[in-house]
C-alpha cells in the first residue's frame, strides 16, 4: 500500500459524510465536548456582569454615578468673605459639575436637589390635626414627571402628599402658610420668612408606593432608615426660587448634585473607563475649594468603583469552581467521542479488516478515521461554540459578555476540537488493535477508578474550605469552597467507574431469568450478551443524575440556609420599630403581628432580652422553617398559651427548667423551655419569648413596640404608609444578604446544573448508539421471534425492560452517589457558620421527580423508535444482510 496517499485515505474526507448515523454521533460528540469548554469563559464574564448590574440596581443610582451632598449657605461664612452664596453658589457648582461630567462616558447630566424643613398650615382657620405641620420642602428638576397626581398639577404653588392633604383637609387650589427656617431642634427662628402660596397639586404619598429608583436619594426623608437619624416628615415640592425665598438669610439649605450612569451595555470591561472619568470629576471639584469646600463642604460619592471591584472578585472566585465543572463536562463529552470511534470501527469493520490485512496499522486506520470525521467534528465544535454563546445569553446570569471572554471561549472550543479528535483517534487505535492485532494489552484491566477516588480524598484535605475571598475596595465576597465542587465531581466519577466495572464483570455471571418468562428472558439475554455496553450506559446514566441532584440539593440548601439566617436575625421579612401606638393595617391582616420588646431583663443571674408576643397572631408573622431542629413554632406557641407563665429561651442550653424573671424590680416565676433558636434574636443577650399580656403587667410602657410582617417589603411598606403606621426604623431580612457578598454562590451551582443537563444529553446519545450498534442483530432476531410466536407488543416490552432497566439502575445509583456527595460535603453549605441555624438541607423531591419523569419518557420514546425500526424489517432483507 502507498500509505496515506492511497485511495481509501484520499477519499476519506468525503466518505465520512455518507454515513448519517456516524455523522450525527460525531457532531453530537464534538458539541458535547466544545460546549462546556467554550461556556466557562462566557459564564464567568456573564456572572461578573450580572453582579455588576445587580449591585447597581440595589444601590441608589445617583450614589453609583456621581453625587455631591452637603450644605448651601445663604450668607458669607465670615465677615469680609467674598464669593457666591445661595442661588448663585448653586448655579456655580452646577456649572463646574456639568462641565466635568460631560467628559465621562455613560454619565448623565448633573441636576440639583435642594432640601429644607418648614411648617405648613392651611390659611383657613379650624383645619384638623394642627400638630401635623412639619414638612420637608424639596426643589428638584423635573420632579412632577415622577409623581402620581391626584388633584391639580398645573400652575405655581406647593405640591403636597396625599396623607398630609387628608390629615389637614387640603385640596388643590387651597392656600397654605409656610414658615421657612423651621427645624425639629430649634423650631422657627425669629424673623423667619413666611409665604402664602396655593396648593398646586396633591400627589400620591411616596410612602404609599414601592420605592422608586428616581427618589432613592430622598428615601431617608420619607422612609425610616435604621442607619440614618434624619427625621421623617411628609415631602412637599416647591420651585427653586420659592425654596430660596423661604430660607433665612443667616442659614442655608441642604444641597445635592446628582448624575447617574447608564447601565445599558455596561460590562466589567468598559466600566473602568467610566470609573476613571468619575475620578477625574472628583479631582476637578476638589480642586475648586471655593465652591465645594469653603462654603458648605460638599462630599463627593461614587460607588461604581467598589461595585466593579466586587464584580471582579465574584468572577475571580467563581473560576476556582466553574473551571473544574467545565473540565468535567468536557471529559464526559469525550466519552461520547471515544464511543464514536468504536462505533465507526464497527460500521467499517469489513473494510478495516481488508486494509489491516494489506499492512495498515492502527495508527494509519486512526488517521483514516480522523480524515473522515475531522470536518464533521469541526462542524460540531463550531455548533458547540454557538450553542454555548446562545445558552449563556439566554439562561446565564447576564446576556452581556466581554470581548476578551469571547476570545477565551473560542480558544476553549479549539482545545475541545483537538481533544475530540484525540478521543476518536485513541478509541480507533485501541479498538482496531484489539480486533486485528494478536498482541493484547492489559492496561484496560487496571483499576483506574482508584485514581479519582484517591484524588477525591486528597482534595478533601488539601483544598481550602474558606467561604470568603478578596479584600479589595469592595471588601470580601462569599464563594463556594473549591473542595465542595472538586471532591463531589471526583467522587461521582470514581464511583461511576467502579460501578461500571462491577456491572461488566457480574452481569454475565448473574443467574438468568427463567425462560418461561419470555419477555424478561429476552431482555436479560440481550443485556448479558453485551455487558460492557450495558455497564457503560449504567455508569453514564448515574453521573448526570448524581450531579444534577447534588447541584440542586446544594443550591437549595445554600439559598435556604442564607434565607433562614437572615430571617432568624431579623425575625420576619419586615420588622418595623414603631414610634407610637399602631394597629395592624387591613392589607396585612393574617401576615402581621404587634410585638413588644424589653431589653436587659434578668432570668436568674443571666441578662436576657424579652419578646412579648400574642400566641394567636405571632405564628403568622414570625419566620420559621420546619427543617429547623427542635420543636416547631406552633408547638412553642401552644406552650405559651397555657394558664401558667412560660418562657421560651434560645441560646442557653444550661438554662434551668424553673427560673425567676426580673423586670423593672418585679419578679415573675417562670417555667423555662430551652430551644436552639428563636426568630428575632438580636446581638448580645439571649432572647426570651413571653406572652405579651404577662410582659405588659410587669414592664408597662417601658417596652419597644414593633410590627412584624411576612411578605415582600415592596408590598408591606406601602401598606404601612397607607395606614399611617408611625414607623421608625425598618429592618428587612433581605438586607442581611443583599450587598453582593453572596452574589457568586448560586451562579456556581447554576452552571453545575446546566452541565449536568448537558451530561444528560450524553446519556441520550449513548443510548441511541447502543441501540443503533445492535440494530441489524435486533432486526434479524425480531423476524425470527415473530416466526416463533412472539408478538410485536411482547418485543416492545422486552425492549422497554432492556432500556428501562439500564436507566432505572443508573438513576438509582445516581441518587445514591448524590447522597454520598452531600453527606461528605454538607458542612460547607453554610457560608456563615457563626449565624444560626446552621446548614438546612431540603430534600429535592421536585427536581428528582422531574429527572425520573424525564428518564421514563426517554425510555418510552427510544424503545418505541427501536421497535418501529425493527418492525419495518422484511424477512428478505434480513436474510440478505446475514448472507
Amino acid at each position: 500500500m502507498r500509505g496515506w496517499g492511497a485511495t481509501p485515505w484520499t477519499r476519506a474526507p468525503k466518505t465520512g459524510w455518507r454515513q448519517p448515523a456516524v455523522v450525527v454521533a460525531a457532531i453530537a460528540a464534538a458539541v458535547l465536548v466544545a460546549l462546556p469548554a467554550a461556556a466557562v469563559a462566557l459564564f464567568l464574564s456573564s456572572a461578573g456582569n450580572a453582579t455588576l448590574h445587580d449591585q447597581m440596581s440595589r444601590a441608589c443610582q445617583w450614589a453609583v454615578g456621581a453625587e455631591w451632598s452637603g450644605g448651601l449657605p445663604m450668607s458669607q461664612p465670615y465677615p469680609g468673605a467674598t464669593g457666591p452664596t445661595g442661588k448663585a453658589l448653586d448655579d456655580a457648582r452646577l456649572a463646574v459639575a456639568r462641565d466635568a461630567a460631560r467628559e465621562v462616558p455613560r454619565l448623565s447630566g448633573v441636576r440639583s436637589t435642594l432640601t429644607s424643613s418648614a411648617k405648613v398650615n392651611p390659611v383657613r382657620p379650624g383645619s384638623p390635626n394642627p400638630e401635623q405641620s412639619a414638612m420637608w420642602l424639596v426643589a428638584q428638576d423635573d420632579f412632577a414627571a415622577h409623581l402620581q397626581v391626584l388633584e391639580g398639577g398645573k400652575g405655581q404653588g406647593i405640591w403636597v402628599p396625599s396623607q398630609f392633604a387628608q390629615a389637614r383637609g387640603l385640596h388643590a387650589g387651597d392656600q397654605v402658610a409656610i414658615q421657612g427656617g423651621w427645624s425639629p431642634r430649634t423650631g422657627v427662628p425669629p424673623g423667619a420668612p413666611v409665604a402664602t402660596m396655593p396648593v398646586a397639586a396633591v400627589y400620591r404619598d411616596l410612602r404609599e408606593l414601592p420605592d422608586q429608583p428616581f427618589w432613592c436619594h430622598l428615601q431617608p426623608l420619607y422612609r425610616p432608615n435604621p442607619l440614618s437619624e434624619a427625621p421623617v416628615f411628609p415631602v412637599g415640592f416647591v420651585s427653586r426660587d420659592a425654596l430660596f425665598g423661604l430660607t433665612p438669610a443667616d442659614s442655608g439649605v441642604g444641597s445635592m448634585l446628582e448624575a447617574s450612569v447608564d447601565q445599558n451595555g455596561l460590562t466589567t470591561a468598559n466600566a473602568p473607563d467610566t470609573i476613571a472619568g468619575l475620578e477625574r470629576v472628583r479631582e476637578r471639584t476638589e480642586n475648586t475649594p471655593e465652591l465645594f469646600a469653603q462654603r458648605g463642604r460638599m462630599q463627593f460619592t461614587s460607588s461604581l468603583g467598589a461595585i466593579a471591584d466586587r464584580a471582579d472578585q465574584v468572577e475571580s472566585s467563581l473560576a476556582a469552581t466553574v473551571v473544574p465543572i467545565g473540565v468535567a463536562g468536557s471529559l464526559t463529552g469525550l466519552v461520547i467521542s471515544a464511543t464514536v470511534g468504536s462505533f465507526w470501527v464497527e460500521r467499517r469493520r469489513a473494510e478495516l479488516a481488508v486494509l489491516s490485512a494489506r499492512g495498515a496499522g492502527p495508527g494509519a486506520l486512526a488517521g483514516k478515521a480522523l480524515l473522515e470525521l475531522g470536518s464533521i467534528a469541526l462542524l460540531g465544535t463550531v455548533g458547540g461554540w454557538f450553542a454555548a454563546r446562545g445558552l449563556v445569553s439566554a439562561l446565564g446570569p447576564s446576556p452581556l459578555v466581554t470581548s476578551s471572554a469571547l476570545g477565551f471561549s473560542i480558544g476553549g472550543a479549539a482545545v475541545a476540537f483537538l481533544a475530540t479528535l484525540a478521543g476518536i483517534a485513541g478509541s480507533v487505535v485501541l479498538r482496531t488493535r484489539a480486533m486485528f492485532d494478536a498482541r493484547t494489552s492489559r492496561i484496560r484491566h487496571l483499576p483506574w477508578e482508584i485514581l479519582p477516588l484517591v484524588a477525591a480524598v486528597v482534595c478533601y484535605f488539601a483544598l481550602g474550605d474558606g467561604t470568603q475571598t478578596g479584600l479589595g475596595q469592595a471588601g470580601s465576597v462569599a464563594r463556594i469552597p473549591p473542595r465542595l465542587i472538586v471532591v463531589p465531581l471526583l467522587l461521582v466519577l470514581g464511583l461511576a467507574m467502579l460501578v461500571t466495572r462491577i456491572v461488566r464483570l457480574t452481569l454475565p455471571r448473574v443467574r438468568a431469568v427463567r425462560r418461561e418468562r419470555a419477555v424478561a428472558f429476552l431482555a436479560w439475554r440481550r443485556l448479558a450478551s453485551a455487558p460492557a455496553a450495558a455497564a457503560v450506559l449504567v455508569g453514564a446514566t448515574a453521573v448526570p443524575v448524581a450531579l444534577s441532584i447534588f447541584a440542586t440539593t446544594v443550591t437549595s440548601s445554600v439559598q435556604r440556609t442564607l434565607a433562614d439566617e437572615g430571617q432568624l436575625v431579623v425575625g420576619s421579612d419586615v420588622v418595623v420599630h414603631l414610634t407610637g401606638p399602631a394597629a395592624i393595617p387591613p392589607g396585612l391582616a393574617g401576615q402581621a403581628a404587634l410585638v413588644d420588646r424589653y431589653d436587659s431583663a434578668y432570668l436568674g443571674s443571666k441578662t436576657v432580652n424579652v419578646l412579648g408576643v400574642d400566641p394567636a397572631t405571632f405564628g403568622s408573622a414570625a419566620f420559621w422553617d420546619d427543617h429547623l431542629s427542635g420543636p416547631t413554632l406552633p408547638e412553642l406557641l401552644d406552650e405559651l398559651s397555657g394558664d401558667n407563665a412560660v418562657g421560651i429561651i434560645a441560646g442557653v442550653p444550661d438554662a434551668p427548667a424553673q427560673a425567676t424573671l426580673s423586670i423593672g424590680g418585679k419578679d415573675l416565676p417562670l417555667r423555662v423551655i430551652t430551644v436552639a433558636q428563636l426568630p428575632g434574636k438580636s446581638a448580645g443577650f439571649p432572647e426570651l419569648l413571653l406572652r405579651k399580656d404577662i410582659l405588659a403587667k410587669f414592664a408597662g410602657e417601658s417596652v419597644h413596640r414593633e410590627l412584624w410582617a411576612r411578605g415582600d417589603p415592596a408590598q408591606v411598606l406601602p401598606e404601612l404608609g397607607k395606614a399611617g403606621v408611625p414607623a421608625g426604623t425598618v429592618s428587612r431580612a433581605t438586607d442581611v444578604t443583599a450587598h453582593g457578598v453572596y452574589g457568586g454562590v448560586t451562579y456556581t451551582f447554576a452552571f453545575l446544573t446546566a452541565v449536568s443537563a448537558l451530561v444528560g444529553v450524553v446519556v441520550l446519545i449513548g443510548l441511541l448508539l447502543y441501540l443503533n450498534a445492535r440494530a441489524r442483530a435486533r432486526r434479524g432476531a425480531y423476524v425470527l421471534l415473530r416466526r416463533m410466536g412472539i408478538t410485536s407488543g411482547a418485543h416492545w416490552r422486552a425492549l422497554a425492560y432492556e432500556v428501562g432497566g439500564l436507566l432505572a439502575a443508573g438513576f438509582a445509583l445516581g441518587v445514591g452517589f448524590a447522597a454520598v456527595a452531600v453527606s461528605v460535603t454538607y458542612e460547607g453549605y453554610d457560608l456563615d457558620p457563626a449565624t444560626p441555624p446552621g446548614t438546612v438541607i431540603p430534600v429535592p423531591w421536585g427536581p428528582g421527580g422531574q429527572l425520573l419523569l424525564a428518564a421514563v419518557v426517554v425510555a418510552l420514546v427510544v424503545t418505541y423508535a427501536a421497535q418501529r425500526a425493527a418492525a419495518r424489517a422484511l424477512p428478505s432483507e434480513v436474510l440478505r444482510d446475514t448472507a
